[in-house]
């Protein structure tokens, strides 16, 4: 008897023990599996684990490491959807936190701030060197109805601007956390637009304010002193108001050309055809206005050049134009030379226009494709010049898709260098 109780007792305990034993290998496992995050699977038996009372403590554990995982993918599939959205966009946005330490870049804000250095983790401040965005953050932080200013950035040296706007956004992960969306529209072209269209009509102003002036001044002479003038007076004042109203056509013309090759991308009108039939007559109509006896006027062309795509009346106007002013600010110059060359390399037919005149002083060289621009305004008015010339002749080139170049010096005389794509019209096409 004592001896069957012993081996009941005995049996018990080793149960026990067994019971034990697979109640902490499944806790162990179930630590494991929520460490781990992923669902527990159990060898054993589900009797097993309803006897030693596991079983709805793994089914609960299974049903919200399934509800994590589910919710993990959820976020991190609006995460990914986020990052695609914003980083397509053209717009440079940046998160950061209430430390203004930078969380998020787009791939535009990369593009214009990053250059080789890694900006998430830096602070806004290294990232953006801006103390109107500083004040405009601090400005929204005070009073969150201020969403949208215009701030300068300094980068490299120049300024980039943007029109700025932001938002704040709570981040779910952490409890009470709140982050900035900062949102960078590139307004630089615009602004640099805006300054050229200002800088036009400030000089449109000046220049069309003195010939009116002129004209509007010798008339009310004319008006109220008429009796009391000389004949001749009159002639000069008269010839005064004629030569202004010339001026002022002159003026208003070339504006007009300028204003149409900027705003119309098809004002060239390529056809196939002969530069060397283009240049004979050009020489022909000019060799008149040549003083035999000092001056010379030569062509030197390529004979590689053939027939070729480009607008016959704009090559002439540029032609025309550069000898033109050969004749008005080098009027002393001898020899004047009008030369074509193809270059292999580069595809290019390369035109020059060069005298031997007193030249340009260096100074002058970086502005002289600038509208409005004279090396001697005195001169230039008296002679009747614009400032628009080499300004047209350099919309007219670039829209054939060549580009314009100065070689110059003082008593060095002038060579105006222009390239036009060597191309047949069905390439061109």
């Amino acid at each position: 008897m004592v001896i069957c109780l012993s081996l009941l007792l005995c049996a018990a305990l080793f149960t026990h023990w067994l019971t034990i034993r697979k109640t902490r290998a499944v806790v162990r496992e179930l630590e494991e599996s929520v460490r781990m995050k992923r669902r527990l699977l159990l060898n054993e038996p589900s009797a097993l684990l309803r006897r030693i009372g596991m079983e709805p403590l793994v089914s609960e554990t299974n049903e919200l490491i399934d509800q994590h995982r589910s919710y993990t993918d959820e976020v991190f599939g609006q995460s990914t959807r986020l990052d695609a959205m914003l980083g397509s966009t053209q717009e440079a946005v940046i998160i950061f936190n209430d430390q203004r330490v930078v969380e998020f870049l787009n791939e535009s804000a990369k593009r214009l701030f990053q250059g080789n250095r890694a900006l998430k983790g830096a602070r806004l401040e290294s990232v953006l060197r801006s103390s109107s965005l500083l004040d405009f953050l601090d400005g929204y932080r005070e009073d969150h109805r201020i969403t949208q200013q215009e701030i300068s950035v300094d980068r490299e040296g120049g300024v980039l601007w943007f029109e700025a706007s932001c938002a704040e956004v709570r981040d779910v992960s952490a409890k009470n956390a709140v982050s900035t969306l900062l949102v960078l529209h590139d307004i630089t072209r615009l602004k640099s637009l805006e300054m050229v269209r200002r800088d036009f009509v400030a000089n449109v102003s000046h220049e069309l304010r003195t010939p009116l002036t002129i004209i509007k001044g010798f008339a009310e002479t004319l008006e109220e002193d008429h009796a009391t003038l000389t004949a001749e007076t009159r002639s000069r004042f008269i010839k005064k108001i004629v030569n202004n109203a010339k001026r002022l056509h002159v003026l208003v013309e070339d504006l007009l050309e300028l204003s149409r090759l900027e705003s119309k991308s098809d004002q060239v009108q390529p056809t196939e055809q002969s530069l060397l039939q283009l240049m004979d007559e050009i020489l022909e109509d000019n060799r008149q206005r040549l003083d035999m006896n000092v001056q010379s006027m030569e062509l030197d062309y390529d004979e590689r050049v053939g027939e070729f795509a480009f607008d016959r009346f704009r090559i002439r106007q540029v032609f025309d134009n550069l000898i033109e002013n050969a004749f008005r600010y080098a009027p002393d110059f001898t020899r004047l030379v009008l030369s074509v060359r193809y270059e292999d390399s580069q595809n290019m037919v390369h035109c020059c226009v060069a005298d031997d005149g007193p030249g340009i002083p260096e100074k002058d060289v970086p502005h002289i494709f600038e509208r409005f621009y004279r090396v001697d305004k005195g001169r230039s008015r008296e002679n009747g010049g614009t400032g628009l010339g080499l300004s047209i002749i350099k919309h007219i080139v670039q829209q054939h898709g060549g580009s314009v170049s100065l070689e110059t010096g003082e008593a060095q005389g002038t060579a105006i260098h222009f390239t036009l794509p060597y191309a047949q019209l069905a390439q061109s096409e």
